[in-house]
């Protein structure tokens, strides 16, 4: 199957939703709540693994499993849900599984486990985690035309960067005066906020179909048809170099900025704030820009963020416990605004491609393939650190990225040599 063969169909909402517009900035509204209140959850694991290095005396790579465990739980249940979500519609599927995520986080504090109980209740988190992106993406194509897809993606994924944000500035100072397990408690309570708010606000009127049962989308016949096609492969290999680089960078960075810079925990907490608060920016202008100035080209967009990725990855072997700390705030920003703001760049060009009885499937497969990646890589980056220190480590990930972006390109010029020729 090539590319053109893929439906680029969004499953997009009808006519009679689009006419009476205005619930639209609702739905909106409640999908980037659902994601912030998540992201405290999700991002906020990261944000406490130094206490839980200090409680529990690990070592960076142990500490990092953490955000292994919360990164590996969407990859036992993405697909699943994706389905569930294609069948059953996203309103129930998201709020139901949001309040089971908090719920979760309430009896992990509550019992005050040892780290590999701690680890368990993180993944079950994750697990449940599963169902906030390709839900909320899929309200998106079915609520909002192709021509606002892509802000409004940028929009809804601003979610997690702020929530992110919202957990480096609280987490570790609630942490710091009263405990792990208090801001544990913190972060149930905002994703049993975001699944109620979710299940109150949420609605797909004007959608014809939305109370019908949808036959179930065959996964493995999916799969086989998208990793087939070249361009599309190509495509998920840079979500996974671009998957590193944003999960590397936020499960490492606190452990680099306090344990090798020597940064104190509550600053180094707000430098990764201004991070996650640069990436809010990237993930609401990123996408746009692509689409106001480079239309149809966001492959072309995905290339030059992957090599201009790797500059700044690169910087960071420059910084040590002497550097000023104003150099340390810029080059986070920076990496925040590109490792967090891809993502809806990415995710509107896997939804463009994926058919239109699929759009969560095809998300959730995505994903999954992320997710994987995301689970793997921050303790193995922390394995490499302790083998080889920080400055060969990032390296690496800068040649990673680099050489991603090449063989993007490679891929894009032939892709489009074969499609001259057989149109000649």
């Amino acid at each position: 199957m090539t590319t053109q063969d893929i439906d680029p169909t969004t499953a997009p909402a009808p006519p009679a939703t689009r006419a009476g517009g205005s619930y639209k900035w609702v739905v909106l509204s409640v999908a980037v709540t659902a994601l912030t209140t998540g992201s405290v959850l999700y991002s906020g694991v990261s944000v406490l693994m130094p206490f839980w290095k200090d409680t529990f005396h690990l070592s960076a790579a142990t500490a990092a499993l953490a955000a292994t465990a919360i990164q590996a739980g969407p990859i036992t249940s993405m697909l699943v849900i994706g389905r569930a979500i294609d069948r059953y519609g996203e309103r129930w599927v998201v709020s139901l599984t949001m309040i089971a995520m908090g719920i979760t986080a309430f009896i992990a504090a509550a019992v005050g486990p040892s780290y590999p109980v701690l680890l368990l209740f993180i993944l079950v988190m994750g697990a449940f985690y599963g169902s906030i992106l390709p839900g909320g993406q899929r309200a998106i194509t079915r609520w909002f035309e192709p021509s606002l897809q892509g802000m409004a993606t940028g929009i809804r994924q601003s979610g997690l960067p702020i929530g992110a944000s919202l957990a480096g500035a609280i987490l570790p100072a609630l942490a710091l005066h009263h405990g792990w397990t208090a801001a544990v408690v913190v972060q149930g309570a905002a994703g049993i906020t975001g699944g109620i708010i979710f299940a109150t606000f949420y609605r797909k009127a004007g959608d014809n179909t939305a109370g019908t049962r949808k036959p179930s989308v065959k996964l493995r016949r999916l799969i086989a048809d998208l990793v087939k096609d070249r361009l599309v492969r190509s495509l998920l290999l840079s979500g996974l170099a671009l998957a590193a680089f944003q999960y590397v960078f936020s499960a490492q960075i606190l452990l680099f900025l306090t344990g090798y810079l020597h940064i104190p925990i509550v600053t180094a907490g707000f430098m990764y704030a201004v991070a996650q608060a640069a990436g809010i920016g990237g993930r609401i202008g990123l996408a746009w820009i692509s689409d106001r100035f480079w239309p149809g080209k966001r492959m072309r967009s995905l290339k030059w963020l992957l090599a201009v990725s790797a500059l700044p990855v690169a910087a960071l072997t420059l910084l040590g416990p002497g550097s000023p700390r104003v150099l340390g705030y810029g080059l986070c920003a920076l990496l925040g605004l590109l490792s967090v703001g891809w993502y809806p760049l990415y995710l509107v060009q896997i939804a463009d491609i994926a058919p239109s009885h699929a759009v969560a499937s095809t998300i959730s497969f995505a994903i999954s393939l992320n997710q994987i990646i995301a689970a793997a890589m921050p303790p193995l980056f922390g394995v490499l650190v302790g083998v080889t220190g920080y400055t060969a480590s990032w390296l690496l990930l800068t040649a990673v990225l680099a050489a991603t972006a090449v063989q993007l390109h490679r891929t894009q010029t032939l892709t489009a040599r074969l499609t001259k020729e057989h149109r000649a």
